[in-house]
């Protein structure tokens, strides 16, 4: 490659300041973190975000919904929601071990 292009491509990587500022005032200001959030709503599957709606007191029918369209408090409410699914991950983790190894016969009572 020439100089030139070299150059150009350096150019078209390095963002320009005011980008960069931006992006460095959104790690504290949570923009960064409610940017991730909804994108990862947005890119769930169905059923996990009605079990979250579910357990943040919300409809399960509004999972249809993105996640800019709810306003403050459905907001807070899907954040309970995280946090009580969370709470009740903790306590199996605690108490049981890892869900996922556990096998039907541990759950049946045809197998005692």
């Amino acid at each position: 490659m020439s100089q030139l292009a070299n150059q150009q491509e350096q150019q078209k990587q390095i963002p320009n300041a005011s980008e960069s500022i931006a992006a460095c005032k959104a790690l504290f200001n949570g923009s960064a973190t409610r940017g991730r959030l909804e994108k990862l709503w947005n890119g769930m599957p169905p059923r996990f975000r009605g079990m979250v709606l579910v357990a943040g007191n919300l409809k399960a029918s509004e999972y249809v919904r993105e996640f800019d369209s709810f306003d403050d408090l459905e907001l807070q409410k899907i954040r309970n929601g995280m946090q009580q699914i969370k709470e009740i991950a903790t306590v199996f983790d605690r108490n049981i071990g890892d869900v996922r190894r556990l096998k039907h016969s541990q759950f049946s009572i045809t197998y005692r």
